[in-house]
Formats: structure tokens, C-alpha cells, sequence
């Protein structure tokens, strides 16, 4: 390293050999000449473009997406149907168990409450215990 340091400094130290460094720098990398790299890139691309064939779409795509959305509506659909259908079925039971209730009430209540009873035609005709009212002594 120090070696290539004192290289440098010798190199560097005369006028002469800086000029001779100048042109090789030059030689070693000349300035591109981007008006002519971008014309000629320019010519590739419509070289390539009068080759280039137009792609013609083919039949539509059908994604299983939309076949899976029909499908799953089609589900939902029953699965609202028999949500709907059990819960008729709730509610006539339902209707049917409160209506079993109420009858059995109703029996109950006609049981729990003594009611007088109608005097038989025969028990009018019976004497009467005790004799008479006005009584004698």
C-alpha cells in the first residue's frame, strides 16, 4: 500500500506525466453519446413492434366465483325456508301447548269451585222434619 502511495506522489508530483494521466483517463473512458444510443434504441423497439401480433381475446372467463356466489345464495335461501318452516313449527306448538294449558285451568277451576246443587222435583214432595211451625209446646 505504501508502495502504490509513493507511485501516486511521483506520478502526481511532474506536470508532464499529469497530462499523460489526463489522456489516458480519457482514452479509458470516453464520453457516451447519448443522442446516438437513444436513436439507435429508439430503432430496436420499432423493429420490434412490426413483429408483434395482436392477442385476440378468447371466449369470456366464467370464475368459479360467481358459479360458488349462486350457489351459496341458493343455500342461504333454503336454509332461510327451513329456519322459517321450524319456526312455524315453534309456535304451533307453542300455540297448542298454552291452548292444552287453558283447557286444563278451565277443568280446574269447574272442580275447585263448589257450586249448590239444583233441588231434585222428588225432594219437594218430603215431609218436612220437625212438625209445625207455629208449634205447641
Amino acid at each position: 500500500m505504501e508502495g502504490r502511495k509513493g507511485e501516486f506522489e511521483k506520478l502526481a508530483g511532474s506536470a508532464n506525466e499529469q497530462g499523460h494521466m489526463e489522456r489516458l483517463h480519457r482514452q479509458r473512458h470516453p464520453v457516451p453519446d447519448f443522442k446516438a444510443l437513444h436513436e439507435a434504441h429508439q430503432a430496436s423497439l420499432a423493429c420490434r413492434k412490426e413483429h408483434l401480433v395482436a392477442i385476440v381475446p378468447g371466449p369470456p372467463i366464467m370464475l368459479s366465483t360467481e358459479i360458488r356466489a349462486r350457489e351459496r345464495e341458493k343455500f342461504d335461501q333454503m336454509m332461510r325456508m327451513k329456519e322459517e318452516e321450524i319456526e312455524r313449527a315453534k309456535e304451533e306448538r307453542r300455540r297448542q301447548r298454552d291452548a292444552e294449558e287453558e283447557r286444563e285451568i278451565k277443568e280446574l277451576r269447574k272442580r275447585a269451585i263448589p257450586k249448590a246443587n239444583e233441588v231434585p222435583e222428588w225432594y219437594a214432595d218430603m215431609p218436612k222434619k220437625g212438625g209445625s211451625v207455629g208449634g205447641s209446646g
